[in-house]
């Protein structure tokens, strides 16, 4: 999945660890750990190791990243009652089952399987970037992201607020139409659209259940999200 829907599941996710805890920094905790293994793994991946592994993919979509993660946030928890780290594992643990890591068995179990896996790619990252701008679906996730976001922050002046509703707002019905448009494409086996460049029908079931567990999220945390 493309970098927008990955934050936009982790602020959703971070919105309800936080509205259960009543501690809106979660939120900020949960959105890193959702984009982190990509923040990881495709510099390493693409630029450093791009004449031999040439991966994307690689300690931080492992299940060995996950384990050093929820171990560490554990003890940060016992020790200290602090969240934030567990915070951050279940952004990435949101991260790697988007990316349906499972099926990709050396590099989730890794170092079980053996090494990882080398890939051909030619301009990963201007592919990538060409594929992220031309997908709608990515710019709705990128709206409401902007939403949850600006109104999860504090002391920016009513009309910060006022725009952050107004994201919200607006998102709400697209990621509404989102999902079921997504659910529609799915159910009829649609090849790659403008919904989502180089989608497949798992890709599309993906969106529906994002874009549903969003509009729910949003709907049900909405008084905390613009508490005072």
């Amino acid at each position: 999945m493309f970098v927008a829907c990955h934050l936009f599941l982790g602020l959703v996710l971070g919105l309800a660890i936080a509205g259960r805890l009543g501690d809106r920094r979660l939120i900020g905790f949960s959105a890193l750990g959702a984009v982190l293994p990509d923040l990881i793994d495709k510099p390493v991946g693409h630029l450093l190791l791009g004449g031999s592994l040439n991966s994307g993919r690689l300690f931080g979509h492992g299940l060995l990243f996950l384990t050093i993660l929820a171990v560490a946030g554990i003890a940060l928890y016992r020790r200290r009652e602090s969240f934030a780290l567990l915070a951050v594992t279940a952004g990435v643990l949101s991260h790697q089952v988007l990316d349906a890591m499972w099926a990709m068995p050396v590099t989730w179990y890794f170092p079980l399987l053996g090494p990882y896996e080398p890939y051909e790619f030619t301009n990963y990252f201007g592919g990538a970037i060409l594929a992220e701008i031309s997908s709608l679906s990515e710019w709705i996730f990128l709206a409401a992201s902007a939403g949850i976001a600006l109104a999860a922050c504090r002391g920016f002046g009513p009309g910060i607020s006022r725009l952050a509703a107004a994201l919200v707002r607006v998102s709400v019905p697209l990621l509404g139409i989102l999902a079921l448009a997504s659910l529609l494409a799915w159910a009829t086996g649609s090849p790659e659209s403008i919904l989502m460049v180089g989608a497949g029908p798992e890709n599309y079931l993906l969106l529906a259940a994002v874009s549903a567990v969003g509009v729910i999220g949003v709907i049900r945390y909405q008084e905390f999200l613009y508490a005072g």
